[in-house]
């Protein structure tokens, strides 16, 4: 079996250093980028002479390495030709990774764009196997984190011409929209029905309670969710760092760790100007996942985004990834530690976790909110959203 040995790292504007692997993992910077702060690879890599050295993969790559349903399908296709390690799992999927950073095993390798359409995205696809034509068709493109089925796509559609049939004036909706041509597209497994649904009802809450999230379609037969990529704005791609990277650990010990070590890479990480925002998000985003019960919240599901490493726009990334767990697993607990417990806690205790780690000056008002966001949601009322939107479509 052949084995990767050398890998080069890529930022939007150029070939930034190469990645070799003999024994350890050593990364190094191209020489004559070391006065070009900005192409450096990851927030907690700044440019240097000197190479980063890592018996197992570089935390600040962590990031890019599929995991689950994707990285099964790569080993399933090419573990009799490659050494199936970390270098070959980025190498076969990094060619339009989640975040600013491109892998590949020549220099100066193109990239090739396929793409499908949104309406067919979202459409109810009968018997059809929908979900693996996608694979197949971008699993070279699929480095995204996460157990669950799901794949990076790119998809066209003329929305604003629909749109306009109805209306002289594109909602919000159909703007973003248009503007957005990738998207993550996830699928339900046998073991977790209803899941695409579920996450759906979620992100249509955290949306209610004035969270940050993308833009986000269920498709007709309910298979299907498809999530607008927050990493690419107007053709941009901004850099994109998960907790297990920025606490210098391996995608296996996602669970290992806490919110409060959450909060401290954002005070250790984050632009100055974003750092009382972020902080803000990070309590919602924990008090949403305590009170509906999502059990998932792990270090890989909190990040940072950022244009580069040495913007001033480095922020908490937006709402994703997040379901109730509990019905599926009823005795779940949280994923994470929270005042060294892993038990749903009290609203008391999560209000201090507002105070003291979040600082926030009336954390129980921002509780207050997410419990009414909750008790107000009509999933009906939802799915007539949905649908509309869908209807843009057509």
């Amino acid at each position: 079996m052949k084995r990767i040995e050398r890998l080069y790292i890529h930022t939007p504007q150029q070939c930034s250093g190469q990645l070799e692997h003999h024994g350890r993992h050593v990364f190094a910077y191209d020489p004559t980028l070391l006065q070009t702060p900005s192409a450096a690879i990851s927030l907690t890599m700044p440019m240097r002479l000197a190479s980063y050295e890592h018996t197992l993969m570089l935390p600040a790559l962590q990031t890019f390495i599929p995991e689950g349903f994707i990285a099964d399908r790569l080993r399933e296709r090419f573990g009799k030709t490659f050494k199936m390690n970390d270098m070959a799992l980025l190498a076969l999927s990094s060619g339009d990774a989640i975040g600013r950073l491109r892998v590949n095993v020549e220099r100066d390798a193109p990239t090739t764009t396929s793409t499908v359409a949104l309406r067919e995205l979202l459409a109810d696809q009968g018997n059809r196997a929908l979900f693996d034509d996608l694979c197949e068709r971008f699993l070279f493109s699929s480095a995204i984190a996460g157990v669950q089925p799901k794949v990076l796509v790119n998809a066209t559609e003329d929305i604003a011409k629909s749109a306009k049939k109805s209306t002289n004036k594109l909602s919000l909706e159909a703007q973003a929209a248009v503007k957005t041509n990738q998207y993550i597209v996830k699928a339900g497994e046998s073991s977790l029905p209803n899941l695409a649904a579920n996450e759906f009802h979620c992100l249509s809450i955290a949306r209610a309670a004035g969270m940050d999230v993308p833009e986000f379609w269920l498709s007709e037969d309910e298979k299907r969710l498809v999530i607008a990529r927050f990493d690419r704005i107007d053709g941009a791609h901004l850099g994109f760092e998960d907790m297990v990277s920025l606490q210098g650990k391996q995608n296996g010990d996602k669970y290992d760790g806490s919110y409060e070590g959450v909060a401290k890479a954002i005070v250790l990480n984050a632009s100055p100007a974003h750092m009382a925002s972020s902080l803000a998000a990070l309590f919602n985003l924990v008090a949403l996942s305590v009170l509906l019960r999502n059990g998932d919240a792990h270090l890989k599901n909190f990040g940072l985004l950022y244009t580069d490493p040495t913007s001033d726009d480095c922020r908490l990334a937006p709402t994703y990834d997040i379901v109730t767990t509990t019905l599926y697993l009823p005795n779940d607990r949280m994923a994470l530690n929270l005042a060294r417990d892993r038990a749903w806690p009290t609203l008391q205790t999560l209000a201090k976790f507002g105070r003291e780690i979040c600082r926030l000056k009336q954390p129980s008002v921002n509780i207050e909110r997410i419990q009414q966001a909750i008790a107000d949601y009509r999933p009906e009322q939802a799915k007539t959203v949905w649908k509309m939107q869908r209807a843009a479509l057509t």
